[in-house]
Parts: structure tokens; C-alpha cells; sequence
């Protein structure tokens, strides 16, 4: 397989400071120790979904914070919204780099940082490369790889979980840890862990679909929301109560969504 890869506008703030590690590891719902590299999702107090971040443990102890789907502005306000007195500062470096998404073969680039992820549901990396560089592949529209992403049935934030949603009814759980400590939202995570008191989840569906289609019963209930959507493949967030193989006029209720682990 050769690489193919897509510019992107993915937001990049460097969080430095003396209280850098400690901030972030009780603000956002990853474990950050002894890991160099991993995903985050910023939630508000009620557990719901702001942000999804890859977070990059650097050699000289700052941390990188890569966001795919915000400006990074209102990514500093968010990772920012509860400094007091830390020494804590986010700095913007998006214009110091031409940012990439890439995917098939292992970009190998001189000076390029490259970022394993797996929330396509195939070999993909961020990559970051100096503003002058040459593309590190063959070139192509991201909507290939969401449609990759779409047909594996991994969710993406905010499309398929926003501010309305937790993360465990979307298949986010491998972004989410129950051990870490105290964070923003994880008491709500922790009573979700531990009373399963989900009323939607988010399935892969197959037929005819358009993001934002309703999806109702036999009734005329509406049951479900088609959230994304590649050709006659789609994940909609749906009712628990419905099952695998539940038919919806054309459209067949498969498996749920899942976040790959790191």
C-alpha cells in the first residue's frame, strides 16, 4: 500500500510550564504518566464531550496537543478554562507547521513528527512537517479516509460525539480512564462505569443514509439520528432498546461503534 495523505487545518498548542503534566493529567480523561503518546477527550462538568485531543509528550517535558476539529483558540480556551494560579501556559504553533493526515505505508520524513493514531480503523498518523516541505505522499481528499473510518465503524468527534454526548454512548471507553484520579466530568464517568445508565448508543447502520436523517420505528417514533454517513454505510446514535439486525424501514441496525485501543 502506498501513503496517501491530506493537508488538514489540525489546531497545534504547545502547554508549557512547571505545572504542565500535573494540569492537564486532572483536566482532561487520559492517563498521561509514563505514556509519551495517547488520546484525550475534554469533557464539562456534566460529562459531556468539548474536545478531542492527541496528546504528545515532548523530549524536553512540554506536551503537544493536536485538534483535528477546533480552532486553536477555542482549544486554548477549553484545555485553559481552569488555570488559576498554575503555571500553565498554551501557546499556538499552528503556523509554524504544515499539517498533514496520512495514511497506508509509515511516513518516513527528515524533520518531520509523525503521531500514530488509530481512530480511522487503519494504519494512520498526524503528521507535522516545516510550512516549505513537500507533501509526504500521494495526495488525496480526507473524505477517503472518513469514509475508511466510517465503513470500520469508529466514531469521531464531534461528528458522531459532541457536546450532547458522552463519551461511552459514542464507543469512546478507550479514551477514557476509571483509575486515574480525579478529573473534569469523572464523577459522571465513574457513575456511568459503574450503573451502565445509558439510554442511546451509537451502531453502525447499512442502507440508504444522510447525516442528520431521523430514523424511526414501525410506529413512526423517531428512534435514532444518522450521524455520519459514506455511501450506504453510516453510524446513527440510536435507542438502547433497539438490537443488532432491528430493521428501520430500509435501514438495518448493525454492531456498535468502536474506538480502537491505542
Amino acid at each position: 500500500m502506498s501513503l496517501r495523505c491530506a493537508s488538514v487545518d489540525t489546531a497545534v498548542v504547545r502547554v508549557t510550564g512547571e505545572d504542565a503534566a500535573a494540569f492537564l493529567q486532572g483536566q482532561c480523561t487520559a492517563d498521561l504518566r509514563n505514556v509519551a503518546l495517547t488520546d484525550a477527550l475534554w469533557l464539562n462538568r456534566k460529562g459531556r464531550v468539548l474536545a478531542h485531543t492527541v496528546v504528545a509528550k515532548e523530549a524536553d517535558g512540554t506536551f503537544l496537543l493536536l485538534c483535528p476539529h477546533l480552532s486553536a483558540a477555542y482549544l486554548i480556551a477549553v484545555v485553559t478554562a481552569n488555570v488559576i494560579a498554575d503555571d500553565v501556559v498554551a501557546t499556538d504553533e499552528s503556523s509554524a507547521w504544515r499539517r498533514w493526515l496520512a495514511w497506508g505505508d509509515e511516513p518516513k520524513v527528515a524533520g518531520a513528527k509523525a503521531f500514530a493514531t488509530k481512530r480511522f480503523g487503519v494504519a494512520a498518523w498526524d503528521v507535522l512537517m516545516s510550512p516549505d516541505a513537500s507533501a509526504p505522499g500521494e495526495l488525496a481528499s480526507v473524505a477517503v479516509l472518513d469514509a475508511v473510518r466510517i465503513r470500520a465503524g469508529v466514531p469521531a468527534v464531534p461528528a458522531d460525539c459532541g457536546a450532547n454526548e458522552f463519551p461511552q454512548e459514542c464507543g469512546l471507553e478507550a479514551w477514557v480512564s476509571y483509575t486515574k484520579g480525579c478529573y473534569l466530568g469523572q464523577e459522571v464517568m465513574a457513575r456511568i462505569q459503574s450503573m451502565g445508565s445509558l439510554r442511546r448508543i451509537l451502531r453502525r447502520v447499512t442502507g440508504p443514509v444522510t447525516v442528520g436523517q431521523e430514523l424511526k420505528s414501525p410506529e413512526g417514533k423517531v428512534v435514532g439520528t444518522v450521524r455520519s454517513a459514506a455511501g450506504e454505510a453510516g453510524l446513527a446514535l440510536v435507542s438502547v432498546d433497539l438490537i443488532e439486525g432491528s430493521l428501520l424501514g430500509s435501514v438495518r441496525i448493525g454492531a456498535p461503534a468502536q474506538m480502537p485501543a491505542r
